[in-house]
């Protein structure tokens, strides 16, 4: 089992938040037993299911997770449930290592370790789990917890986190030593923009200023310096490099490039900027030069010379950038490009927002974005993804020993860059499936206009039929009803006429009607025909009686039509 454990992840923190509480107690000296088997990485709680009631999960010879429920025996592939046996029961494995139905059937188990410890001892639970590479799963109190195992763990939840050192995370709600938030109090700030550095025994916090602090061994805390060096006036600092060869410091700043002799008593500018829009970007020292970038120009300063020249210009501004024996690489927000020491240059990759660029040794990369974190192999020359959908902050990309840290919106990320192939493989896997899922609907779309588009065709076709077998039967075409026509009927019916009787009269809709007789309506002609003939019949000397009989209108209202005449 230790040696089990050992292959995945095993769940923390995240159990006990989920768990109920009769259970939590004994989940956390499991935990404290398991720990030197455990490997940091974290989890998500992918699903949790009370039905069916679930007695106990295990892992059989075959390497597949088995659960032992009130339904039955269930086999899991990922978070997928299928049954494979009706029996119901506790499960055991036998002498080939495959799982059965215990055939002491179904009967309370009870621990006796740790039930003093328990909040409520009369209500015992026993805990099993079983686990795979990408999956956790954890039964008990007749619940299944299946939790996703990430291939990296994240800290420092909740905060955006700028950038981190060995024993440093700033963020930007504060600067943490060791897992210990440092405030005004330890005269740090409450913020940091920039670049976190330990060099030769001191931090250095780059931010609207800069601070330097005396580390210490132990667990003190370290020790602020209060004064800058002398000629010190710089605004929002991002970087700082210690050059060996020359025992110098050399800061970046938005608008200048800082030099500070090795005590630290001392800085002066030299190189400032010569366009408001852009910045000092630190990419390293090679061969007695200090390289760095401003806007879209990559700089090289030689301290001897105590000159700065461009070696190299690009389209896009350069974001970061990595300088080689042989080849320097520059990172833009649309790009990854390499330049060589004969002045050749080619572009490497397409990206998108991307903005910080690690090397990871070798050939290898890591390259942080707004939209994700991804892996550049200079020698495959292939882009790969690591962690997708995750905007990481500018400058947050910090690698030691084999951790490569990563800051993000909403934590610090931390993988195991000796693993990174297994994780883009995921990645792309995971990509890979939804991009089939999207290309099924797609098809199905497809499928459905092509389906839609012969119905219609039939339809049409079958309507062309019907005309032809119309016209060869000799009947004559409906007629077309006119104004004229419905005028008549009106005047021959014009007692009982209404908008009703003249659709059925001519077998078609209002809509019809209402188009013929336009701009006037059906029962404003009908009223201007029926008065009319009040008008005709009067003079004619009938009587209201008969005008009545004739028109539809009531006798009364023929006598109120004649009296307004005359008025």
């Amino acid at each position: 089992m230790k040696s089990l454990i050992g292959r995945y992840f095993f769940v923390r923190l995240n159990i006990v938040q989920i768990m109920p509480a009769k259970s939590i107690l004994v989940i956390l000296i499991l935990l404290c037993y398991e720990r030197g088997w455990c490997q940091l990485r974290d989890t998500v709680l992918h699903s949790m299911s009370s039905k069916p009631f679930f007695y106990n999960v295990l892992k059989g010879g075959d390497g597949k997770i088995y659960a032992g429920t009130s339904e039955g025996m269930f086999c899991f592939d990922g978070t997928t449930m299928s049954k494979v046996e009706n029996r119901s029961g506790y499960l055991i494995l036998d002498k080939n290592e495959l799982p059965t139905v215990n055939p002491q059937g179904i009967k309370y188990q009870v621990q006796t370790k740790y039930s003093k410890l328990l909040p409520f001892p009369e209500e015992q639970r026993v805990t099993y789990h079983a686990g795979t590479d990408d999956f956790f799963y954890l039964a008990a109190g007749g619940k299944i917890h299946i939790y996703e195992i990430l291939p990296f763990d994240v800290t420092y939840r909740s905060h955006s986190v700028r950038a981190a050192s060995r024993n440093f995370v700033g963020t930007y709600s504060g600067i943490y030593y060791r897992g210990r938030r440092l405030d005004a109090s330890h005269r740090f700030p409450g913020f940091t923009d920039g670049r976190i550095r330990e060099i030769n025994g001191k931090v250095f916090i780059c931010y609207s200023s800069l601070l330097i602090a005396d580390l210490h061994h132990g667990d003190s805390l370290p020790t602020c310096r209060l004064q800058l060096p002398k000629g010190f006036d710089f605004n929002w600092t991002s970087d700082i490099l210690y050059s060996n060869h020359y025992k110098q410091f050399f800061l970046a700043s938005t608008t200048d490039l800082v030099r500070m002799n090795e005590k630290l008593t001392t800085a002066e500018s030299v190189y400032k900027v010569k366009d408001k829009d852009t910045e000092i970007v630190l990419l390293g020292e090679n061969r007695g030069n200090i390289y760095f970038s401003s806007g879209k120009h990559l700089y090289f300063f030689n301290p001897v010379s105590n000159r700065s020249e461009i070696q190299f210009s690009l389209h896009e501004n350069i974001m970061d950038g990595f300088v080689g024996s042989l080849s320097n690489y520059l990172l833009c927000s649309q790009g990854f490009y390499v330049v060589n020491r004969d002045g050749s240059s080619k572009k490497l990759a397409t990206l998108n927002q991307a903005h910080t660029l690690q090397h990871l040794g070798g050939s290898e990369f890591a390259i942080a974005t707004n939209a994700g974190l991804f892996r550049y192999n200079a020698a495959s020359n292939k882009l790969s993804p690591l962690i997708n959908g995750i905007e990481f902050n500018r400058r947050g990309l910090y690698l030691q020993g084999d951790s490569l840290f990563a800051g993000s919106i909403n934590g610090l990320y931390i993988l195991d860059a000796r693993y990174l192939d297994d994780l883009s493989e995921r990645v792309t896997n995971v990509n890979g499936n939804t991009s089939g899922s999207y290309k099924l609907l797609f098809g199905l779309l497809i499928a459905l206009i092509i389906l839609i588009g012969l119905l219609t065709k039939m339809l049409f076709r079958s309507r062309r039929k019907l005309k032809a077998i119309e016209a060869d039967s000799g009947f004559p075409a409906a007629p077309v009803t006119t104004r004229e026509d419905i005028e008549r009927f009106i005047a021959e019916n014009l007692a009982k006429a209404s908008l009703k009787s003249i659709t059925e009269r001519f077998n078609t809709s209002n809509a019809y009607v209402y188009t013929v007789l336009a701009p006037e309506k059906p029962g404003a002609l009908i009223n201007r025909l029926r008065m009319e003939k009040v008008m005709q019949f009067r003079k004619e000397k009938k009587t209201a009686s008969e005008i009545s009989e004739v028109t539809g209108f009531s006798v009364l209202y023929v006598r109120k039509i004649w009296n307004n005449k005359q008025e």
